[in-house]
């Protein structure tokens, strides 16, 4: 049972690491980028945040 709480609890850590990296990468694109204000460019920093960290964790190095 302490296995299945300790993997939750790491997919969780894992989905708020990427909504910090995706509000992030937000506020630099409506910011100093100007770019327009979106609920689908939130979500699109949100998917390429998830991304990174995918990547990330699974690299060879």
């Amino acid at each position: 049972m302490s296995h299945l709480l300790a993997e939750i609890g790491l997919r969780l850590v894992k989905a708020g690491a990427a909504g910090v990296l995706g509000l992030i990468l937000y506020l630099v694109l409506t910011g100093p980028l100007a770019n327009a204000e979106s609920v689908e460019l939130a979500l699109l920093c949100w998917l390429s945040a998830a991304a990174f960290i995918v990547l990330v964790e699974t690299s060879p190095i």
